[in-house]
């Protein structure tokens, strides 16, 4: 009997691992049916890594903050305020740009600075501080703007966004090398398992020595880097400062990393889920925009998914606590 459980638990760890993946390639094949192949057509699917890049760099560092239980919903301010800063000193200041490009880092480092310092250390909840410094970023991001679009930055700033590199976009590239960075730190680094330690078990990690305060600030700062990393990639796209940039992306990060098998009770997934489960996202919006379905459907649908995606990951869990029993 106990043979039996123990199989049965593997199973379930091994199908909640791979499960995403399989999702992945379900829709490919639906999508593809429905939309007669207009799906996977090399440019479609060009198009769709190019989109997929800005909220998979989000959901990369969401995927750390979750993993520690946490949250962080600044993400989507950080990148409309790096992107305001970051035109401004373009343009008004004509600072050189790559001074420019360090700045628009930064800003996101320090955000993120502030939310791990806040969360860590004045023990502030994380949904309630993060949300204050996504209406802080925000609200500094439109003032700055003043409510209109900066155009008229350098030519060499195309490069993120526009610029592809053995026919692959940059952006792509990008996407890769933080994922692989992401996977590595999480797998094989001190910090990685540090923090599936904390996600698992807070109290008894601070029992065992590990600097929960340290790592949570990092956690954090990653998280806003990220996000800045992502507003350069989209000013880079679209040439300009708007300040839309970043709307609604948080969700889209959060829905990424737990569709890609990152539980919200934390200790648990991983990067390459979370990258695959914005593949998924991205995916089932350009389907739906190819099958000309409504925009409020969409939304009803993307929140299905997360819907089902939070569900199935709690009922796993509860299962895994019966065979354990």
């Amino acid at each position: 009997m106990r043979f039996r459980d123990s199989k049965l638990n593997s199973f379930l760890k091994n199908s909640s691992k791979n499960g995403v993946f399989v999702i992945f390639m379900v829709i490919v094949v639906v999508l593809a049916i429905l939309t007669e192949g207009k799906s996977i057509k090399p440019s479609n699917i060009v198009n769709i890594m190019m989109q997929t890049t800005t909220i998979g760099l989000l959901a990369i560092g969401m995927t750390m903050v979750i993993i520690d239980r946490g949250i962080d919903l600044s993400v989507g301010g950080v990148a409309a305020l790096s992107s305001a800063i970051g035109a401004i000193c373009m343009t008004r200041l004509g600072l050189p740009w790559f001074l420019c490009v360090l700045i628009m880092l930064v800003v996101g480092i320090l955000v993120g600075l502030l939310n791990g310092f806040s969360i860590s250390i004045l023990k502030m909840p994380a949904f309630i501080t993060t949300m204050a410094t996504l209406k802080i970023s925000q609200g500094l991001a439109h003032y700055l703007l003043g409510g209109t679009t900066i155009f008229g930055l350098p030519e060499v700033h195309a490069v993120f966004g526009q610029g592809d590199f053995l026919g692959i976009p940059v952006s792509v590239w990008i996407l890769a090398f933080f994922t692989v960075l992401g996977f590595i730190l999480l797998k094989y680094s001190r910090f990685g398992r540090e923090l599936y330690a904390m996600g698992g078990n807070p109290k008894a990690a601070w029992i065992a020595g590990i600097n929960v305060n340290k790592n949570r600030i990092l956690i954090y700062v990653i998280s806003g880097f990220m996000a800045s990393v992502a507003a350069l990639i989209i000013t880079s796209r679209i040439m300009c400062a708007q300040v839309t940039i970043g709307d609604g992306s948080e969700l889209d990060a959060i829905a990424s990393a737990v569709i890609g098998g990152v539980s919200m009770a934390g200790g648990e997934g991983g990067v390459l889920g979370a990258v695959a489960g914005t593949f998924i996202i991205v995916m089932i919006n350009n389907g739906l925009n190819l099958l000309a379905v409504s925009p409020y459907i969409q939304t009803a649908i993307k929140g299905t998914v997360i819907f089902v995606a939070i569900a199935s990951d709690v009922l796993r869990r509860r299962k895994e606590l019966r065979l354990k029993q």
